[in-house]
């Protein structure tokens, strides 16, 4: 069995000892100070620097959360784990779809990743990559439009050239 197949499905934990659901109940202040989880949360092809036990996705992998309901529902909610972290949420309707914008909690988040050259902005480039490949592009086109709203209202809290891979990893 693929280690990150069983992590995602909840049957099995990472090299650390953590299942999946552990990390949904993390504090955010452990969300910001333990670098090693969000590889497992939002895979890529690529090896990560920062975590190099990290499983890599592989067309089996990519194919799996592709064709099942249930990994992609537990992306979702690894998405939203991290979205409440930056103080935005999402919304989902039929007239509008989805969208991602500003939670009530998001000016006393803001500043843990809306500066330059913060270590968040890593981790929103895996996220944004990770939501495409993995099936759920419609949450990382919306997640890229509200950060290109946030770049419009402060520029100088994002690296134009963050903004750049940003829009490439959708």
């Amino acid at each position: 069995m693929n280690a990150l197949l069983s992590f995602y499905r909840g049957e099995s934990a990472n090299p650390e000892g953590r299942k999946l659901e552990d990390i949904w109940i993390w504090q955010r202040d452990r969300l910001e100070n333990v670098h090693n989880y969000i590889q497992w949360l939002f895979p890529l092809p690529e090896p990560s620097r920062f975590n190099a036990t990290a499983p890599l996705l592989d067309e089996a992998v990519i194919q799996a959360f592709l064709s099942n309901k249930e990994l992609r529902k537990r992306l979702f909610r690894s998405f939203k784990l991290m979205l409440d972290f930056y103080g935005l949420q999402c919304v989902t309707s039929k007239e509008l779809g989805v969208q991602i914008s500003k939670a009530a909690n998001f000016t006393s988040r803001k500043p843990f990743w809306l500066r330059p050259m913060n270590h968040n902005h890593l981790r929103i480039t895996r996220i944004l990559r990770s939501l495409t490949l993995l099936g759920l592009s419609a949450y990382s086109k919306a997640f890229l439009t509200c950060l290109q709203e946030l770049y419009q209202e402060d520029p100088k809290a994002i690296d134009p050239k963050t903004m750049e891979f940003w829009t490439k990893a959708v």
